[in-house]
């Protein structure tokens, strides 16, 4: 918990300075940008080493030990994470190309929640899989609803979005970002729902600060903010 406390803070520490530094000192903001998102994945890889080692414990243990179903969850939050980064610094520089990134990142992170089994899929001890039809639905209806709350807040860019050729990419990414904020709702406990729902709500508001006339120091600050509390909070439920 200590340790999570102190990455918490140096997470913190890191945005800041790059949202205050941005414009001044854009490559080592630019860094800084990335080294705040790595460091939940730094932190997922100190509690796997001291899993692996016996240094500490967890609830985590008896399913790295047994299956694939804690190494699905590490695996794919590890690689959205890698992904993540470097949306960070590719945003700033081709945004289509950091789009791009994000959404293979919340692939790899869809892809750890289902692999896992923590929403959706039950798998077997005796290998295979099966669908929650209950869980399966809701997360569809989960999904559903951040569609539209997406579609409600961006539509009134479709018109210039259609004309550069860019609404259709935009709408496959809502509809990706929707699923991956779904299936961490439905995967259980207030952590990993909370992750799920900031970073919807993040990445609605960068597009509308992005796409909109003027751009909002404030609203940008809030984009930052949800953004790093997402990548946090969907780690930390693997390490709770």
């Amino acid at each position: 918990m200590t340790a999570g406390i102190f990455g918490a803070v140096v997470m913190a520490a890191f945005g800041t300075y790059y949202f205050r530094n941005k414009k001044r000192n854009r490559k080592q903001a630019l860094l800084c940008k990335a080294l705040a998102t790595a460091v939940p994945g730094i932190l997922l890889l100190g509690y796997l080493y001291g899993t692996c080692t016996g240094e500490s414990a967890g609830s985590i243990v008896s399913g790295w030990a047994d299956g694939v179903t804690s190494r699905a969850a590490f695996a794919g939050t590890l690689a959205a994470i890698v992904f993540y980064m470097a949306a960070d610094v590719l945003l700033e520089c081709r945004f289509v190309w950091g789009a791009v990134s994000f959404g293979v990142g919340h692939i790899c992170m869809a892809a750890g929640f289902l692999l896992s089994g923590e929403t959706v899929l039950v798998w077997k001890k005796s290998g295979g899989c099966s669908v929650d039809a209950g869980l399966l639905g809701l997360t569809l209806a989960v999904c559903a609803v951040f569609v539209a709350a997406a579609w409600a807040a961006l539509h009134r860019y479709f018109h210039s979005l259609k004309k550069k050729k860019l609404l259709y990419p935009l709408l496959a990414y809502v509809l990706v970002l929707s699923m991956m904020a779904a299936l961490a709702v439905t995967a259980g406990g207030v952590v990993p729902a909370s992750g799920g729902l900031c970073f919807a709500v993040s990445d609605v508001l960068l597009g509308r600060n992005r796409l909109g006339k003027h751009r909002s120091k404030m609203r940008g600050a809030l984009v930052l903010i949800l953004y790093y509390a997402a990548v946090y909070l969907l780690a930390m439920r693997l390490w709770m």
